[in-house]
This record gives C-alpha cells, structure tokens and sequence, in this order.
C-alpha cells in the first residue's frame, strides 16, 4: 500500500518537510508574474478555437469547391504544430531554467500565423493549403503552453500551487470556450472594408489581424514582467537542503496524461462539430450557426468561469482531485448519452441534399433522429459549463503535484504533446464519422474514453497523490527510515 494513500491531495503540504533548510514554506509567489502568465495561456486557449466556427464557412468562401474531409485536416494541423511545438519549448525551458525566451517566441509564432491566416483572401493561390499552414504556425507557437505551465508550477509556491495551477488551467480552457463567444462578436461586422484597397477587413480576418497585434505587444511585455525567480524549486545541487526529491510515480503520471488527452478530444469535438451540427440538426445557416453557437457557447463559458473561481477560491477547490476527476467524467458522459440516437426522440431530421447551407444534406439524415433542441441546449451549457472545470483543472494540478518541486518543463510538454495528439486524431475522426454516419459513434467513442479514464482514476487512486519528498536527516542526525521506506513511489 502506499504509505500515504489516505492523504489529503487538496494539500500541497506534503511538500513541506520539518527542520529542511529548502525554506520553501517562507517563500513567497510572484503574483504579478502568474497573472500575467494566465493572460498569456488564456490568449493561447482562445487561438484553439477562435475560428472553429467561422473557419468552415471562410474556407467556402475562399474555396467553393472546398471538401470536409480537408477540412478536418485544417482543423487538426492546429494541434499537429501544437504536438511538435509543445515539447520543444518544453524542453527548452527545462535546459536553460529560463522561460522569457521560450515564450515570446511561441508568442511571435502565432502572430505569423494569424497574419498568414487573415491575408489569405489577398493570396491568389491554394487557399485551402495556406489556411493550414496558418494554423501550423499558431499551433507550433501555442506549444509554449508546456513552458508556461512549467512556469507556473515554478513560479508558486506550495501553499499557492492549487490556486495558481486552477487559475492558470482555468485561464486556458476558458480561452478555448470564449473563442466562439468573440467570434460572434467579429460575426457582426459582416463582409467589412478594404484596407489600403489590399487587406479585407471582415469577419473572418479581423479577429485574425487584432490578435497579431495584441500577441506582438504580449511578446515585447514579457521581458518586463516575466520573474525568473522560483519560489516552487527545490534545485538539491545548488541549494543547503536536507531533502531528496524522489523520482515521480510513472503510473499516476501516465493517467493524468491520457486524462488530459481525453479532455482536450472532447474539446477539439465540440469545436469541429460546432456548426455543421446545429446546421444538419436545425436546418441553421452558416451565419446562423456562428451567432447562435456564439450564444449558446457563451452561457456554457459564463457556468465554466464560475466554477473556475469558485475551484480558486473557495473550500471546494480543495476537495480531493480525484474525487472532482471522476465527477467530470460522469457529467461529460451524461452530454454523450444524450447525443446517442434513442428511439423515443420523435423527430426526424430534414434531409434535403440539394441545399448547400442551412439544411441536412449528408445521407444518415435520412433515418438518424433529431435531437430535441432543448435537450441539447441544455446538456451542452450545463455539462460543459461544470464538467470541464473540475476534471480540467483537477489534472493539471494533480499532475504538478505528481511531479513534485523540480523544474517540470520536459514533463509539461510531454503532458501538452498527448493533449495536441488528442487535438490532432480527434478533426479527423470526427469529420470522418460525422459524415459517414452521423453523430452516434462520435458520441460512442467519446463515452468509452470517459469510462477508461474514470476507471484508471479509480484504479490508481493510491498513487495519484502529491509527490512526497525525503528527509535526509532527522534532528539526531540518522537517516530518515522514509528514505528506505518510499521505494514502492519511485517508479
């Protein structure tokens, strides 16, 4: 059994270890530095998914004779750059223990590509090519998430590692939900102006062209508020310290890892699915489905942000992460059952082939049953709203714990690596049964990762605790029996 397995990991107290000379308990986080970190990682998550639903109708306006199939690439080459980006910068932070750098030029990668993106109507040449390009490049420059939340975990100390690490997750996540939310917003100014008689300021380029900007000027920001002083670090090479930092346990990492890879699946579903859905569900048109999508992504947001601050702030945030981990899964289930195609639904869909915008044209319409409207409303604001914050925020911190007070860049992008993965196969796989067969083994799919993830939670429950460090010595000066005692948590 391991020998803390009825700790309570709403505590990053197992830290501390009496009569160290670590002093991590006197010091003190850097909050200007971790703000200005989750403003970053919020700018990231919003390029995820800015243009979820207005890329589709874009690429139709760019291409007439563009395809889905294709399409579902455009939307996995985000998370294809993300992939390699993510352990690089990674990796980079952890080599150097220096994370400016790393950041800003993550930074000014995605504002080359949101450039790339918001010119394409001025390129006479393969929009369809460019436009995935683009999103390479912003997704190779997001990959600095990995640094990020590397910076996060270092830049906190223990006491205000679950505060921290919720704010940054939340930041994150609630860029990916708010994305659709400022893209209505763009929505509104229809087909724009040209600039200079070149550049098209419009619906789908504007929100493209105003994040360069604002990325450019964060970039230049982060040499001024940027510490690079760790309040989180035990460095046992540099400093006097009477603790060992043990190897993590593999297992508990892994499961946080394939947790986080099946959230961000379900994350990159809801974003593709978006707007071909309510327009073969509800017969909406494409300006239908990014307005209305706005709307209804906006109330799922406003329940996400709550919970976030109420994860951040109050006692529920300090309830055992497990515990929330399975919770989430539970609530995300209830989303995809209800999405399954039960023979009590008494519509039917429209099926019209002949209409290109604002009726169902794919061959399932014919015998798949319709949603009732107010089902999906519902089930997507409220399970979304709430599932995401709980088992979103409850992995990344867990998975800093899991790691303990060490540099945790190399980690962080492997851990952002199996969420691009996820980000990456899930475009595909869902275009793909989306049009062949509907929304059904979407729904199935996603149910069996929830029930995996669920299980392999509760399976490792007694490993997925907070790192516990060794004291070397006690105050008679022997050796610690904790020093023998630990062998079964170094994996």
């Amino acid at each position: 059994m391991h020998p803390s397995a009825d700790f309570d990991t709403g505590s990053l107290k197992s830290y501390t270890v009496s009569n160290s000379r670590t002093n991590l308990d006197v010091r003190k986080s850097n909050w200007t530095s971790l703000w200005f970190a989750n403003l970053i990682q919020y700018f990231c998550g919003l390029q995820g998914s800015l243009y979820f639903t207005s890329m589709w109708p874009y690429l139709l306006k760019l291409d007439p004779n563009a395809q889905l199939p294709f399409f579902g690439i455009i939307l996995a080459s985000f998370s294809i750059g993300q992939a390699v980006g993510s352990p690089i910068f990674g990796t980079w932070t952890q080599k150097t223990e220096a994370f400016k750098v790393p950041v800003a030029t993550g930074l000014v990668f995605c504002a080359l590509g949101n450039i790339l993106y918001g010119i394409l109507p001025t390129i006479n040449w393969e929009s369809q090519w460019l436009m995935l390009i683009s999103r390479v490049l912003i997704g190779f420059g997001a990959g600095n998430l990995s640094a990020l939340r590397a910076y996060v975990s270092a830049c906190s100390t223990l006491e205000d590692r679950n505060t921290a690490v919720s704010l940054a997750t939340g930041s994150q996540v609630t860029g990916m939900l708010t994305g659709p939310i400022l893209q209505t917003a763009f929505a509104f100014i229809g087909d724009g102006v040209r600039v200079f008689n070149t550049f098209d300021l419009d619906a789908y380029t504007s929100p493209a062209f105003t994040l360069a900007i604002v990325l450019t000027i964060m970039s230049i920001m982060i040499f001024f508020y940027f510490s690079e002083d760790y309040a989180g670090v035990i460095d046992e090479k540099k400093e006097d310290s009477d603790v060992i930092i043990p190897p993590f346990n593999r297992q508990a990492a892994v499961v946080c890892i394939f947790l986080w890879f099946v959230i961000q699946t379900i994350a990159v579903n809801i974003e593709s699915l978006c707007s071909v859905f309510t327009i073969a569900m509800y017969n909406w048109t494409s300006h239908q489905a990014i307005v209305y999508g706005g709307y209804i992504e906006t109330c799922s947001c406003a329940i996400s942000v709550s919970q976030y601050l109420v994860i951040g702030f109050t006692r529920i945030g300090k309830i055992d992460k497990r515990i929330q981990i399975v919770f989430g899964c539970v609530v995300f289930c209830v989303y995809y059952i209800v999405l399954l195609p039960w023979p009590f639904y008494p519509e039917s869909l429209q099926y019209n082939p002949n209409v290109t915008d604002g009726a169902c044209t794919y061959d399932w319409c014919q015998y798949v049953p319709k949603i009732p409207f107010v089902a999906y409303i519902l089930v997507y604001t409220l399970c979304f709203g709430i599932a995401f914050p709980y088992i979103g925020n409850s992995i990344g911190t867990l998975f800093s714990e899991v790691l303990g007070p060490r540099q945790q860049g190399t980690m962080q992008g492997i851990f952002a690596l199996f969420g691009s993965i996820g980000r990456c196969l899930a475009p595909l796989v869902t275009t793909f049964f989306f049009n062949s067969s509907g929304y059904t083994w979407i729904s199935v799919e996603m149910l069996t990762f929830l029930i995996i993830g669920a299980l392999s939670t509760i399976i490792s429950w007694k490993v997925m605790i907070p790192l516990q460090l060794i004291q070397t010595k006690n105050s008679t000066g022997s050796i610690s029996s904790n020093n023998n005692n630990n062998n079964n948590d170094k994996v």
